[in-house]
């Protein structure tokens, strides 16, 4: 066991200095030596987790736990493999097993409380915050992560208390100025809200990266005689929301072009007044830039004061004679349906319906057609005897326009047209609310207990969008009582086809 002994210490010193690929060749000697060997299983592992291979990280320290159950460093190791493969809940139990090993850990009860948070469990999250926070007070990510949990947790004004405290102690922390930007914008607060929004291109990663960076950042002052570039950054929905607020920047003086994701370039170009280049297109001029969610911080945007005149996008009138035609067989009041966002993405955790059987009410409201407006392929859909296809949901067998809808490399257009024939849209918080928004389409929209900043608290109408409504999950998790509350409104809302 010598020459295991002094393999398994040449392997960590590789590891230590970050050549991992030589340090994973080491720790399989060892194991073809000592296949049982807790260390050399729990150091691949580690080094598996390095290479993005959590599948096999999980399950080499897995097997070290069960060989060495009191291996503190593994189970911590465990519960930050499963973080990382995004499975926050058992990530959660490998951290409580940590603590329980070694309650003077405070940094595995700052991750235990953080993988809590992340699977929708905030008051559990903030027990253990606190429980940190008792053994640390001082702790700089254990006050941080309780400030998010209270946020998540609906306690908003403690949330920001907790926040406020943690960037007086740490100015630069942009990870507590954006989240309390979060909590600021969620209460009506945009002036303070969207000044800390600004944090948000300091906190790493961010999905999408600031460009035009050697272009003169425009501040809001009047810019006659120049050309201003705003560019869109994060997700479609996003683009859609806040395009509204190109024409008031545009009314400070000067020319502006609409800088946007290359699928949304048709779409935004029925904005009126606006022109709308895809990204990488080179503007043909550029004096000044800016993001487009920079824009409500330097128009000074204040809650009373959102462009709600809709709509402000229009769909194709070819594609809607197109579609009116495909649908005109059935003369029932359409309901255009939209339950799932991205999954791969964080923020819809909690957004979206899982299961669609959650959605058998609407399909009881009697004398209304349910049309899904999600972008599917073959493989989710059915075809439908006699013509036509539907989602692939037992459980919730409604009508879908068929692969081809939305399958070209422009977003949401067919998806415009058949809302613009729609008496009504029920969505969850997806891109589809925004459109559905911007057409000035009537919709119900569903949202989780602690939804987006966007939504603010509490209301049953947005100011971003004054034909939608807003239906609020009671307590987390909640959706029966959501979809009972838009089954009730579509039963009682008349046709308003466009």
């Amino acid at each position: 066991m010598a020459d295991v002994a002094r393999l398994l210490v040449a392997a960590l010193a590789d590891h230590r200095s970050g050549r991992i690929d030589e340090a994973a060749d080491a720790y399989c000697r060892v194991l073809e030596q000592d296949p049982d060997n807790a260390d050399a299983l729990h150091l691949l592992g580690v080094a598996m987790r390095a290479r993005g291979a959590f599948d096999q990280a999980i399950a080499l320290i897995r097997r070290a736990t069960r060989i060495a159950p009191h291996m503190v460093d593994a189970w911590f190791n465990l519960g930050n493999a499963l973080a990382a493969a995004g499975d926050p809940a058992a990530a959660a139990e490998a951290y409580g097993t940590v603590v329980a090993l070694d309650e003077a850990r405070v940094e595995a009860w700052v991750a235990r409380g953080t993988a809590l948070n992340a699977a929708g469990e905030p008051d559990a999250a903030i027990e253990v915050f606190l429980a940190a926070l008792k053994r640390d007070p001082a702790n700089r990510n254990a006050r941080h992560n309780l400030g998010n949990a209270l946020a998540e947790a609906g306690r908003p004004a403690e949330a920001a208390e907790t926040l406020r405290a943690v960037i007086a102690d740490h100015p630069d922390l942009a990870e507590a100025h954006n989240n309390l930007s979060h909590v600021l914008l969620r209460s009506g607060d945009f002036a303070t809200g969207f000044a800390e929004y600004e944090w948000r291109w300091k906190v790493t990663p961010l999905a999408s990266p600031r460009r035009y960076t050697t272009t003169p950042e425009w501040t809001g002052a009047p810019f006659p005689g120049r050309h201003l570039v705003v560019h869109a950054e994060q997700g479609l929905g996003d683009t859609i929301q806040f395009a509204r607020l190109v024409p008031l920047a545009a009314s400070l003086g000067g020319e502006v072009t609409l800088d946007v994701h290359r699928p949304l370039v048709k779409l935004l170009r029925t904005m009126e007044g606006v022109d709308v280049v895809g990204e990488g297109e080179a503007p043909s001029q550029m004096d000044l830039a800016v993001p487009l969610l920079g824009l409500p911080h330097r128009l000074g945007l204040t809650l009373g004061a959102v462009p709600a005149k809709t709509p402000y996008l229009k769909a194709d009138p070819g594609l809607v004679s197109a579609w009116r035609d495909r649908l005109r067989k059935d003369e029932r009041p359409i309901v255009a349906v939209a339950f799932r966002g991205n999954p791969a993405s964080p923020v819809d955790r909690g957004r979206s319906i899982a299961d669609a059987a959650l959605l058998a009410p609407l399909l009881a409201v009697p004398g209304i057609r349910l049309i899904s407006v999600h972008k599917l392929g073959h493989e989710q859909l059915e075809p439908v005897w006699g013509g036509g296809w539907r989602l692939a949901e037992p459980d919730f067998p409604i009508e879908h326009p068929g692969p081809e809808f939305d399958n070209g490399p422009d977003a949401f257009l067919d998806a415009a047209a058949l809302l613009a024939l729609a008496d009504r849209v029920v969505t969850t918080d997806t891109a589809i609310a925004h459109l559905a928004g911007a057409l000035g389409r009537p919709t119900e929209l569903m949202l989780k207990q602690v939804p987006d900043w966007r939504w603010l608290e509490g209301r049953l109408t947005t100011p971003w969008y004054p034909a939608m409504r807003l239906h609020r999950q009671p307590t987390r998790g909640d959706w029966e009582t959501v979809v009972a509350s838009v089954a009730t409104a579509l039963a009682g809302a008349p046709p308003q086809r466009g």
